[in-house]
């Protein structure tokens, strides 16, 4: 080989290897990877953001952590993995719901927390059961006429709660080119679901969503419940616990600040969260003392406090009333978020 083409071959292999060098060095910095960051976020005091009828609870401040969800380039992503105190997930769907809209997660949480809420304090509730839509496919029958959230509670004039009796009542009129739904559709700010009959074209047997069995729950008029955006990510236990010391004021002999994660459902049973870690590490950095936690996360919570906040575990909304009126009549300090 001639030292001219030698010269040639390696200038070209110096550029080509620039190039993929500047190249990768761009995607590390702006490129997007499959994956988000979860880490701990700020704390909500609910004793101010959620009230009945004005009222808010007198000496107990209820601490609820938010997460932050951060999208990653594949730089931070080798970087953050150093974080303990982040998490990562891939995400299955990118869409976020406004908490205005009635099919949000989190407004689900927070009329099931004050579902479980009523309940324990004895108040009446009516129940509707059915099939709510999680999910309307793009381009399909159902597209513009159901609305996420909505509760079908009858088709083709048969009632139906599970996925069973749908499909029966679906394939009741085989003939027919159209379906017939009766909704239940929850609307924010209204004082009662609105419900309607709608036909949706039966595509070769499809309609285009997505349904689950749930219940539609009517609340006391005279309860109103006020919950400002700055709840976002909330899961409901604060929200139970604010809702039943506004109406009966807690036994508390001494002010009280404590941090509360769980899910309540509308039986009243305490569920997990996700982010358990990420919760416990923003009420750790707010100086909280005290924590109440599903049962079957005390552990993960327990490992995730290094053993500067008291966890404690619960599975059903009366106890976790019972252990923050036992922590409210104790006679140790009280910190204070700072």
């Amino acid at each position: 080989m001639s030292h001219a083409r030698w010269n040639l071959l390696r200038t070209t292999a110096i550029l080509w290897g620039s190039l993929l060098l500047a190249a990768s060095l761009i995607w590390l910095d702006f490129g997007t990877v499959s994956e988000v960051a979860i880490g701990p976020g700020g704390l909500v005091n609910l004793s101010q953001a959620v009230g009945l009828d004005h009222h808010h609870p007198r000496h107990l401040a209820l601490f609820d952590a938010q997460l932050s969800v951060t999208t990653l380039t594949p730089l931070q992503l080798v970087i953050d993995h150093l974080n303990p105190n982040l998490e990562f997930i891939t995400p299955l769907r990118n869409q976020k719901t406004p908490l205005d809209d009635a099919a949000s997660s989190n407004l689900q949480a927070v009329l099931s927390a004050g579902v479980a809420a009523y309940r324990y304090l004895g108040l009446p509730i009516t129940d509707t059961h059915g099939l709510i839509v999680r999910d309307i496919l793009p381009h399909s029958p159902a597209q513009g006429v159901i609305r996420l959230g909505d509760l079908i509670t009858a088709v083709n004039g048969l009632r139906v709660s599970n996925l069973l009796n749908f499909e029966t009542a679906l394939t009741s009129k085989p003939h027919s080119p159209t379906v017939t739904l009766v909704l239940e559709r929850q609307q924010v700010g209204a004082p009662a679901p609105r419900r309607s009959q709608v036909r949706v074209p039966f595509n070769e047997g499809k309609l285009g969503i997505v349904i689950a069995a749930g219940s539609l729950y009517e609340l006391p008029n005279a309860l109103r419940l006020e919950i400002p955006r700055a709840l976002d990510g909330s899961e409901g236990l604060a929200e139970a616990l604010a809702i039943i010391d506004s109406v009966r004021h807690l036994h508390l002999n001494y002010p009280l600040a404590v941090g509360l994660i769980g899910v309540v459902k509308p039986d009243g049973a305490i569920q997990p969260v996700f982010g358990i870690a990420q919760r416990v590490a923003a009420m750790r950095a707010g100086h909280l003392r005290y924590v109440l936690v599903p049962s079957v996360q005390r552990q993960s919570a327990q490992r995730a406090s290094h053993g500067t906040i008291d966890v404690i575990g619960v599975t059903f909304l009366s106890q976790a009333v019972r252990e923050v009126e036992r922590l409210g009549r104790a006679i140790t300090p009280k910190e204070v978020v700072r």
